[in-house]
């Protein structure tokens, strides 16, 4: 399982040094096996060990930062273990806890499985036209399929894979139910449902570019730009970003497939700017380099958005589960093998 990366220096300044082995309300001599962990905990655990750190960690479980150092305290106690190495300036997942990780992974699934059913309160018969972008299909939308067929297993699903544009095109003319896009789309017809945002950075080969790890935004006009156009909001949104910062792209090449943009980007052909996450992989072996621009690259909000005259409670139950499930971080294995 590959380290997730820890970005907060505020986990090696838990005080771990020398953990107490009981708690405050457990009597002193209590066994261990009579200490139980909670569900909050391993959610701390797992949230502060994926996003790499507590601050993001506690955003997504909507609580605070030393909310979440108490849960991970509580935790480390109780199995006597240490989740993290904070030998490093910055706190690293150990292999006890990497072994935790694929647990608790699991165990949250479950707990997700359990409160999905609880919601189905009817055997709902229907299809759900889902719109998504390339982003959203090649990380969460296996999880979210997942999720809706364990709490609605008689709904057949109907998704369908396009650019943003295209997709909100169909949602206005009733041919999808509700569409998963960037948040470039503010009509007062449509329920947004906000999701997450995305780090994107600047990206090219090697070969193309190689030895510059850092640029002026404005400098970037004087190389081949890849972008994605065509029907494309992210493409929209970044391209009013440049223009704001009075950049303009001379030599372009463009595509509105993340695949493309990623295969463009691999051969050589230009610098482009993708969903970091995604391709640590890549960067990590050396295939992509990251280009730190200044100023950098907004991260991009995503939402899911539907029509509120022809929304029912079935829709607004896939909201609050894509809100639930909701994972950029995580890409699918086979999406871009190793070379």
């Amino acid at each position: 399982m590959r380290e997730p990366r820890a970005r907060d220096p505020a986990i090696a300044r838990w005080p771990y040094a020398k953990m107490r082995d009981t708690f405050p309300f457990l009597p002193a001599n209590a066994p261990r096996r009579s200490r139980m962990i909670t569900l909050k905990q391993l959610e701390a655990f797992f949230w502060a060990a994926e996003l790499g750190g507590l601050d993001p960690a506690a955003q997504r479980l909507n609580t605070t930062q030393s909310a979440i150092s108490k849960r991970l305290q509580e935790l480390e106690g109780v199995l006597g273990i240490s989740l993290f190495d904070r030998s490093r300036r910055r706190a690293r997942i150990t292999p006890q806890g990497d072994r935790l990780l694929a647990l608790a992974r699991d165990m949250l699934a479950g707990r997700d499985r359990i409160m999905d059913l609880g919601t189905a309160l009817s055997p709902t018969v229907r299809t759900l036209r889902l719109g998504v972008t390339e982003l959203t299909a090649m990380t969460w939308l296996p999880a979210l399929v997942h999720r809706i067929r364990g709490s609605h297993p008689r709904v057949t699903l109907a998704p369908e894979v396009d650019t943003s544009v295209h997709l909100m095109e169909k949602v206005r003319a009733g041919e999808l139910d509700l569409a998963i896009v960037p948040d470039a789309f503010r009509e007062t017809r449509f329920e947004i449902v906000p999701l997450d945002s995305v780090d994107y950075a600047w990206m090219c080969s090697p070969a193309y570019l190689d030895g510059v790890s850092h640029l002026p935004l404005r400098d970037l006009a004087a190389y081949t730009i890849i972008v994605q156009l065509h029907a494309s909001g992210l493409g929209d949104m970044v391209g009013r970003w440049l223009q704001e910062h009075k950049v303009r792209i001379e030599d372009s090449l463009s595509s509105s497939s993340l695949t493309a943009l990623a295969s463009l980007t691999l051969s050589g052909l230009g610098i482009s700017y993708l969903p970091r996450r995604m391709f640590e992989p890549l960067i990590a072996s050396g295939q992509l380099r990251v280009i730190q621009s200044t100023p950098a690259l907004p991260r991009v909000p995503y939402a899911m958005l539907y029509d509120r005259s022809t929304a029912d409670d079935f829709i607004r139950f896939v909201g609050a589960l894509a809100v639930d499930t909701c994972d950029f971080t995580r890409a699918l294995s086979a999406f871009v093998p190793p070379r």
